[in-house]
């Protein structure tokens, strides 16, 4: 009975600490200005480092850093910039420094920024090329699924339409290096693992460590016989993008502060990342690492906390703090990631969209709601004036807010337009983070109509296409699939690429998307193409009407059937 006792005090005290409390309120600290963001534009300056024997590090040509590990016969680069044009300035810029040739390649994980320029550096020469067994479907998932939406929202956050006066540096890197017309040139990984991979290439001795955290094909390479540790972008001098504003899958921090720790456990005395300056000297790394870490699990931990007593993401989110002595250091300052995304980021991650309270279980559509707010507010006109009136006050979120409902109502009205744009420069012109600096001035713009922002920017090469399955560009047509444009056909194509030996089946019924691996004999149309072709053509790099005109031999139906099937697949 004593111990029950006991057992039953523990318990009572476990749920009055889980009650519903008033959050804690935010602990005061230093709000980091724009001033000091410029102040970070000498680090990106183009130039190539040398921080040990050997290695050498190109920074400032795009938004990460690419590695040359120079051997006795050739070299090593680890991680190969956002596209070929960028990739080919680093290497006249290597080819500076030796003139061994690339013995091998290692991507850090899958982002673009890393992986774009890989055949530039291969120079057509079979070399092997490194990466984390995940990284292939990783990038294929941003690449042919969420494309359309990952390069619209990436223009906002890195303001790429912003003309260069209005750029200061996008917090770990310069700039993004994708223009119109430029090419991207990955080279498939020839070499993959799961945990852990140790290999010898040019005189050069290393292993490859799965180390997910910003990615979940994350690794880091480790050099032992010269205690010098390559870490991607699990770690560079910003407080982590534990979520990004471009949009991203979950990132769990448990999983990135472990990562963190097995950087730790090397005790390397030079730490290079793929993004921000080398780090040089065993102590500081391991202080720099540890407040990293810290950081990452104390925003985990407190977020769970508050979850746990109750509250809601945007409670969480606008107390939730770094203490003192984290938010001092100069390697979490929020120029990249921020504490309240990556709460809200937690909290989703964790327990999905619903935020608990039964008002947002089944809420009013968006116009719905925004004409019952007009309404209350005593009609668009009193509206209205309540927006400029709190812009004039210097309210610019709130002007945000409020004029969300108007422009919904009444999506013409010029003095809400104007309150909007000036409300947003105003909110951007004070931000320290470049992703939220950038997203606000590219929204003002578009609401300006100074900028439109494109789809697509880069193109890949043919030899991109030629390394990607011809299943995976199925998956793009199914994601653009318009179901009004079909109504409720049920219609059955048969695909037969000639330089593959593949057949496929794409059904569409009523709305849905279905792909079989093989030609069924039923189908209402059948065509031959060369997978390549076909690839091209949905990529952009052909005219997709002379395409079908000229390239498909249509066995089965007539190609006008075939075309206006085709037109049911439009990108965003």
């Amino acid at each position: 009975m004593k111990r029950f006792g006991i057992a039953a005090a523990v318990a009572a005290l476990l749920l009055a600490a889980c009650g519903h409390k008033p959050p804690p309120s935010a602990p005061e600290t230093a709000v980091p200005t724009p001033a000091a963001l410029k102040n970070l534009t000498d680090d990106f300056k183009p130039r190539v480092l040398n921080p040990a024997d050997g290695i050498y590090v190109a920074i400032g040509y795009g938004i990460a850093n690419s590695i040359m590990l120079v051997g006795d016969t050739g070299v090593i680069i680890v991680d190969t910039t956002e596209t070929a044009q960028s990739a080919q300035q680093v290497l006249a810029a290597f080819r500076k420094i030796t003139d061994k040739p690339v013995a091998a390649i290692v991507y850090t994980h899958s982002h673009p920024d890393h992986v774009g320029g890989g055949a530039v550096f291969a120079g057509g020469r079979d070399i092997p090329v490194y990466a984390q067994r995940e990284l292939v479907a990783n990038m294929e998932r941003t690449s042919i699924e969420l494309q359309t939406t990952i390069t619209r929202r990436s223009q906002r956050m890195y303001g790429m339409p912003l003309p260069a006066d209005q750029l200061i540096n996008l917090g770990i890197g310069p700039f993004v290096d994708m223009h119109e017309g430029s090419t991207v040139a990955v080279l498939p990984p020839t070499r993959v693992f799961d945990d852990k991979l140790d290999d010898t290439v040019a005189g050069i001795h290393f292993e490859l460590v799965h180390a997910p955290g910003e990615t979940d094909d994350q690794l880091f390479m480790w050099l032992p016989d010269r205690h010098i540790v390559l870490s991607g972008d699990n770690f560079y001098r910003s407080f982590p993008n534990l979520y990004t504003i471009r949009g991203t899958g979950y990132r769990d921090p448990r999983v990135w502060a472990d990562s963190i720790d097995k950087l730790r456990a090397l005790h390397a005395q030079v730490l290079i990342p793929s993004h921000t300056l080398p780090l040089i000297g065993e102590d500081k790394i391991e202080a720099a690492l540890t407040d990293y870490r810290d950081a990452i699990r104390y925003v985990y931990d407190q977020t769970i906390r508050q979850i746990n007593q109750g509250h809601t993401p945007d409670e969480i989110a606008a107390t939730l703090k770094l203490p003192p002595h984290l938010a001092a250091s100069p390697y979490l300052q929020p120029f990249y990631g921020e504490v309240s995304w990556s709460v809200r980021e937690i909290y989703n991650g964790l327990l999905g969209w619903y935020d608990g309270d039964a008002a947002t279980l089944q809420p009013l559509p968006p116009d719905q709601t925004a004409a019952h707010m007009v309404a209350l507010a005593g009609g668009i006109d009193a509206l209205a004036k309540q927006i400029t009136d709190a812009e004039a006050r210097g309210e610019h979120q709130w002007v945000l807010q409020l004029s969300d409902y108007a422009m919904r109502v009444a999506p013409d009205r010029r003095d809400v337009r104007q309150a909007r744009i000036a409300a947003l420069r105003a909110l951007g012109a004070a931000e320290s983070n470049p992703n939220a600096r950038h997203w606000y001035q590219v929204s003002a713009g578009e609401l300006a109509g100074d900028y439109k922002l494109k789809s697509r920017i880069v193109k890949p090469t043919p030899q991109t296409l030629a390394s990607m399955p011809v299943k995976r560009f199925f998956d793009g047509m199914a994601v653009n699939l318009d179901p009004q444009a079909c109504g409720d056909k049920t219609v059955k194509v048969g695909f037969e690429f000639t330089d593959i030996q593949q057949r496929y089946t794409y059904i569409v019924r009523r709305g849905a998307s279905e792909v079989v691996p093989e030609l069924q004999p039923d189908a209402d149309i059948v065509v031959r193409v060369p997978a390549q072709t076909f690839k091209e053509m949905l990529a952009q790099l052909r005219n997709p009407a002379l395409t079908i005109a000229t390239d498909f031999d249509v066995v089965k139906g007539n190609k006008l059937e075939f075309a206006r099937f085709m037109r049911w697949f439009q990108p965003s």
